[in-house]
């Protein structure tokens, strides 16, 4: 199932200094979490980001299983870049062991995290795999939504309404229901949407104003130029 987690308190294990190895410390260390790279030889990048201060690096031998295991042990999750599968069924005993998951990016009939391809536009963050079949279309299919939404001007718009929204209501109204009857008349308002597809920015104060209104509500200053 997909998931978007907060790493930021989480310790991410790297078995593997190559370029896969490299590619994953790097992306990983802009999260927040504590990530360890485990291998006998590091790429240069993986160096470059241990100088920096940005990962740990551990020399050490996937065959030494005593030390492997006080890694992982102290790990949540457990990626293994390595190029051969040699050692997938001793690092997946460990990890099980330990309630770690486990990514093997050579084996993804075996893996617990699957780890997608994602990017980002305006309030939208998109990932997608294909469990294993190919990155390369996963990449592809990727770029296209990614192109589709970058022409949604009224969905990225009207996603900054509705986050705008429910800070208001937040705010003032504890009853769940009332709440979500709000959201559905801002999201469902067709004329709210039309002054979204034009960027008449007036129209949709407005709009939000007279709904608002209704609940006892207002559109603050801080909201009216977020």
């Amino acid at each position: 199932m997909p998931f978007f987690i907060d790493l930021s308190d989480k310790t991410i294990l790297i078995i593997g200094g190559g370029r896969e190895g490299a590619i994953r410390a790097e992306k990983y260390s802009k999260t927040g979490a504590r990530i360890v790279v485990y291998s006998r030889s590091f790429d240069d990048k993986i160096l470059e980001l241990s100088h920096r201060g940005f990962i740990e690096i551990v020399k050490g031998d996937v065959a030494d299983e005593e030390k492997l295991e006080e890694y992982i042990k102290l790990s949540d999750i457990v990626m293994v870049t390595l190029e051969t599968e040699e050692y997938n069924d001793k690092i997946w005993n460990i990890a099980r062991k330990h309630k770690a998951l486990l990514n093997l990016a050579n084996d993804a009939e075996k893996t617990d995290l699957v780890v997608p391809i994602d990017s980002s536009i305006g309030p939208f963050r998109v990932a997608i795999t294909t469990e294993g079949k190919s990155s390369m279309v996963a990449r592809e299919a990727l770029q296209k939504v990614i192109e589709y939404l970058s022409r949604e001007k009224e969905l990225i718009k009207l996603a900054e309404v509705m986050y705008k929204v429910k800070k208001i209501v937040r705010r003032s109204i504890s009853n769940p229901e009332t709440r979500l009857k709000i959201y559905y008349e801002v999201f469902n308002n067709d004329d709210l949407r039309n002054a979204l597809r034009l960027g008449n920015e007036y129209s949709v104060e407005k709009i939000l104003e007279d709904i608002l209104k209704e609940y006892g509500l207002e559109l603050g200053r801080r909201e009216r130029y977020e």
